[in-house]
């Protein structure tokens, strides 16, 4: 066999034994993906209502269960479409496919006194976009009082490859947006409002973009920020996030909390962010993430005038010049 030969046949059982699915992964478009296929399927062919009455739950999950796989297309036309948030009976999302709601569309929960509860669900899938409209949740009109864990969108279980672009969540008992394993997320231009624990917890994740998005005046139960990251136990590692150009306004417990107390959280970019309301930036038990990418960011300060809040890091104690310019290899993103 020539040596040309014996390199072909090399790379040819190199593929073969490749893990299946791993040459195939599909590339992350993150703020740019697009639906793959022409199929949209509009819920109310499926029976919703959009009247802001009507229990339209199991119509528009017969929609996502039409497009899934597809690569197409949900589609949401201006009004409010009233859904359950059960285990049983939530929207829940399926691998390749887009679900876009008009700007003028709504999805809003009906209230219940559960302490968990989702309204979009994103567990063990790929390729997922979730573009425009808004979802509201019960802070306001919430039965029970305990708990602090009802989501918008909750993005979970190994979930690769998710867009979630120009979607107001607001109001919600616990997160606007939730991010408990997931890898390769992008959130563009996303709002989150008045939601009572957090507009964003990162708890597990890899490749995580945030930019041109708002968090603003969340407060009601700890920790109150805008963007939490925080593992819940040791399995659990945050690394390659990128969080930029942003607005964090009024948040009760502060505009970013890096909390690594019970698990690893490194490679974090922070730049180009505004900030303006209670303190910034709190790190915690997190003293390896490099001061290089946290730069270029701006404070305003009101209600609490404090400016070493702006830069206050703590166990360790230590401080980082927030405020100073970002240098070209800071700039370069993560991955």
């Amino acid at each position: 066999m020539t040596y040309l030969l014996r390199i072909s046949a090399l790379l040819i059982f190199s593929l073969a034994v490749l893990p299946l699915g791993q040459a195939e992964a599909a590339p992350f478009k993150g703020c740019n993906a697009r639906p793959t296929s022409k199929l949209t399927v509009n819920v109310k062919s499926m029976g919703a209502k959009g009247n802001g009455s009507a229990d339209d739950t199991k119509a528009i999950q017969r929609a996502i269960n039409k497009v899934a796989g597809t690569g197409g297309t949900v589609y949401l036309p201006p009004g409010t479409y009233r859904v359950q948030t059960k285990s049983k009976s939530r929207l829940t999302l399926k691998s390749n496919m887009t679900f876009k709601m008009h700007p003028q569309a709504t999805l809003r929960m009906f209230p219940t006194d559960k302490p968990h509860y989702t309204v979009l669900r994103i567990s063990d899938v790929q390729d997922v976009t979730v573009t425009g409209g808004t979802i509201v949740g019960d802070r306001r009109t919430h039965k029970g009082k305990g708990g602090e864990w009802g989501m918008g969108i909750f993005i979970m279980e190994g979930s690769e490859r998710i867009t979630i672009s120009n979607v107001r969540a607001r109001e919600f008992w616990g997160d606007g947006f939730h991010i408990s394993d997931a890898q390769d997320v992008a959130l563009c231009g996303v709002r989150a409002e008045r939601n009572r624990r957090q507009g964003l917890s990162i708890i597990h994740g890899n490749r995580i973009l945030v930019t041109r998005s708002m968090f603003r005046d969340t407060q009601g139960t700890r920790p109150a920020a805008g963007i939490d990251l925080e593992p819940d136990n040791p399995k659990q590692t945050i690394t390659n996030v990128r969080i930029e150009r942003s607005k964090f306004i009024n948040n009760e417990g502060g505009g970013i909390i890096i909390a690594g107390k019970k698990a690893r959280i490194s490679r974090i970019q922070i730049q180009n962010n505004e900030f303006d309301g209670a303190r910034p930036l709190l790190i915690e038990y997190a003293p390896r993430l490099a001061e290089s990418h946290i730069c270029s960011n701006s404070y305003k300060p009101f209600r609490r005038i404090d400016m070493k809040m702006f830069e206050k890091v703590s166990r360790p104690k230590h401080t980082i010049g927030m405020q100073k310019p970002c240098n070209g290899a800071a700039q370069k993103p993560l991955w």
